[in-house]
């Protein structure tokens, strides 16, 4: 698949086959991943890959309970990846200040371009997966046992679709695209 064809074929999957996911499947996806930017190669990001199912419900059930569509996603999906990010890398200097105005907001960037790397990666490897952002952060880092030092930045569902829906429609450029 070209370069081209992987970004714009990308989809959210909510339904998967019954395949189950193998860990050099996700080291495969992991791999391709890593090569994401980051706040001056701090390499900050983190996967937890969730290949047990019942440990998969649990977070599932447990983690997601205000959320039932996620609950329900979870489920559905064979596999999760955690994607974490360490506190304090992106966008801070050595001694701990802030590089810029934004402070914690560059975890969040890299956070963001790595779930973007993984899920791109996946597709190019014929596999789906779903970004999920509404979960009970401190329940996933107790049942994953999860390093302090970690923030919990998306739950990504992956596996083999069995249905891969139809793009949404796409706002205008007009609307998206200014020059000066």
């Amino acid at each position: 698949m070209d370069a081209i064809q992987c970004l714009i074929s990308r989809r959210s999957i909510r339904e998967y086959t019954d395949e189950s996911i193998s860990r050099q499947d996700v080291e495969n996806v992991v791999e391709i991943s890593q090569m994401a930017s980051c706040w001056e190669n701090t390499q900050p990001i983190r996967y937890v890959a969730v290949l047990n199912r019942e440990l998969k419900n649990r977070i599932a059930d447990d983690c997601t309970k205000k959320f039932p569509w996620n609950t329900e996603n979870i489920h559905a999906a064979p596999a999760l990846v955690i994607l974490c990010a360490i506190k304090g890398l992106s966008g801070y200097e050595p001694d701990g200040r802030a590089s810029t105005s934004k402070g914690t907001h560059w975890q969040s960037f890299d956070a963001g371009v790595a779930a973007a790397h993984f899920c791109l990666a996946a597709n190019a490897l014929e596999l789906g997966t779903l970004i999920m952002g509404r979960y009970d952060e401190e329940k996933i880092k107790e049942i994953l046992d999860l390093p302090a030092d970690y923030d919990v930045s998306a739950i990504i569902a992956i596996g083999h679709p069995a249905v891969i829906p139809a793009a949404n429609e796409r706002k205008p450029l007009k609307e998206v695209l200014s020059f000066r």
